[in-house]
């Protein structure tokens, strides 16, 4: 896979620079951009640079900007991940109680025998309570 990419980038690179080359007249021709607001007294006019310039200050600024939300979902992601993991703990923790309570419960002789007795073999803990009676004082 590794190879294939290579060769992808490899390509990509080679038609980029073909375009380029054919065109060298019109990247190499130098021009100036004016940015006029309508303001009276005020327009602001680049210095003329070459076209090719203007287009690796556009990628720059594209890579600056898709690094800059990069880092954002980073750590928006860090922090989805730290509160995964507390929830994580925290479920662990309650499964660790269920199984001590579940040990204790299967090894209770008490509720063994009447799992022993009951026809289906599932142990209902109403029926192992004794009957209380209400007093009437």
């Amino acid at each position: 896979m590794k190879t294939i990419k290579f060769i992808f980038w490899v390509i990509i690179l080679a038609l980029l620079g073909t375009l380029i080359y054919q065109n060298r007249a019109y990247f190499i021709t130098t021009t100036t951009l004016d940015l006029d607001l309508k303001i009276t007294g005020w327009k602001w006019t680049i210095p003329p640079v070459q076209n090719i310039a203007y287009f690796g200050i556009c990628f720059l600024l594209g890579l600056i900007l898709a690094g800059i939300k990069g880092f954002f979902v980073y750590f928006g992601l860090k922090k989805q991940i730290k509160n995964k993991n507390k929830t994580i703990a925290g479920l662990q923790k309650e499964i660790d109680i269920l199984k001590t309570e579940l040990h204790v419960f299967k090894h209770d002789p008490y509720i063994k025998k009447e799992i022993e007795n009951t026809d289906d073999g599932v142990y209902n803990s109403q029926e192992a309570l004794p009957a209380t009676q209400d007093r009437e004082e």
